[in-house]
């Protein structure tokens, strides 16, 4: 069987031959251009192509994923401010208690009969008598 091993140097030539074609079509267009170069883009030509995008991106991001957590933290504060000695309440951890006192930061949470414990008031995840949402 016979190999070309000339193959390799036509590939060359042929990709020698493309740039100089390339090189001839940029001089010809600058001759018609009255001397000048093309116009390059521009940074702000490049952004203002892609600020619509970026945009569109953040409102749908915005409202989906920043407007319903401002709320849910909101009714979540609400929630905490209206707790009152006697409520029933389940913490994130799942410990379900009465209220038995309210400090600055902590909550005494009554589990049992004469057991108390002391938990973060944050950490209040609702009232016990609230349907949980999925």
């Amino acid at each position: 069987m016979k190999t070309n091993k000339t193959l390799g140097c036509s590939l060359f030539a042929g990709v020698g031959v493309w740039f100089s074609n390339v090189s001839v079509a940029m001089a010809q267009a600058t001759q018609t251009t009255g001397g000048a170069t093309p116009a390059q883009p521009t940074f702000l030509g490049s952004l203002m192509d892609i600020l619509p995008l970026l945009l569109i991106c953040y409102v749908i991001f915005w409202a989906f994923v920043i407007r319903p957590q401002d709320e849910k933290a909101k009714q979540h504060k609400a929630l905490l401010e209206s707790l009152k000695k006697g409520d029933s309440v389940v913490t994130s951890s799942g410990i379900v208690g009465k209220v038995a006192g309210i400090e600055k930061e902590h909550l005494l949470l009554e589990v049992a009969q004469n057991v108390r414990v002391k938990v973060l008031l944050s950490h209040v995840a609702r009232l016990e008598s609230e349907p949980q949402k999925a």
